[in-house]
């Protein structure tokens, strides 16, 4: 049987890998000046645009070429590129390449230090929709399923060691196993928003090459830490006590660079003549 509280953690990080974005945007779309107007208007479209961009440059691109095209390639290119360093980098190579593509294509008046939170907002939902909520809500069927008597149903249609790994992992882990994905991807969403500032202020202050190669740095270094930690067999829960740590550590970075990016969006241009640069900061 697998334990009710399991079951009530895999739930709960289901159901907050769409509450988390979805409710931090509806928040700051209904945050109003004195005067009953929107403090943060058209809000709506950064958060749309992180979306398709973790859509481009992960769900059409990087994860095919990593799980089809990679493993197909002659050893040591194959193993070389599915390592673990080679791995957190080119996450963040594609990541960054699709967020900056994203923003010059989509945003070009959108740059508002809350159009960069927004567009991280997007970018970590749907990443966590995806991959972790996606995954919970299949192993919340799968335990459903155990406890009804019914796994054998499953176990026929699955290899015998895949199914009693699959049985193992549900039945034997512990609860709190369960919420580690939703610490995680809190720490990824954290990340995610760091990430799109870094982008957007290069944007921003003319300095779109060294932004995007400082995002890269900053998205690797983090995935880095994790799998370094994960293969050097340290507990998860400790693990994810430093990702948090790291965590917390970006969103002080993220508060504080507020006064690089304008506060308005930019005023739409004359036919004929060249949209303007956003106003800068400093």
């Amino acid at each position: 049987m697998v334990p009710v509280l399991s079951m009530v953690f895999m739930a709960l990080v289901t159901v907050g890998c769409i509450v988390v974005p979805f409710g931090a945007m509806l928040w700051i779309w209904s945050r109003r000046h004195p005067d009953g107007s929107r403090r943060y208007p058209r809000v709506w479209r950064a958060f749309w645009c992180g979306m398709l961009a973790f859509v481009a440059s992960q769900v059409l691109t990087r994860i095919p070429l990593m799980t089809v095209v990679v493993p197909q390639l002659p050893e040591p290119v194959s193993g070389f590129l599915l390592s673990g360093p080679v791995a957190s980098y080119t996450a963040g190579l594609f990541e960054e390449t699709g967020r900056l593509v994203v923003m010059l294509l989509l945003l070009k008046a959108f740059h508002r230090w809350i159009d960069g939170v927004s567009f991280g907002l997007g970018y970590g939902g749907i990443e966590a929709m995806l991959i972790v909520g996606m995954a919970n809500l299949n192993n919340l069927v799968l335990a459903a399923t155990i406890n009804a008597g019914q796994w054998d149903t499953i176990a026929q249609a699955l290899p015998p060691e895949a199914a009693e790994q699959l049985h193992t992992s549900l039945v034997d882990a512990a609860p709190h196993m369960f919420l580690l994905g939703g610490v995680e991807r809190l720490a990824a969403m954290t990340l995610h928003i760091a990430c799109s500032l870094v982008v957007l202020a290069g944007i921003v202050h003319g300095r779109k090459l060294l932004a995007w190669v400082a995002a890269v740095l900053l998205h690797g270094t983090f995935n880095l830490v994790a799998v370094l930690m994960v293969g050097a067999g340290i507990d998860l829960v400790l693990v994810e006590v430093v990702l948090v740590a790291l965590a917390i550590g970006l969103w002080v970075g993220i508060m504080k660079s507020r006064p690089l990016f304008p506060t308005e969006i930019a005023a739409p241009s004359a036919p004929g003549s060249e949209v303007p640069p956003a106003p800068r900061v400093g």
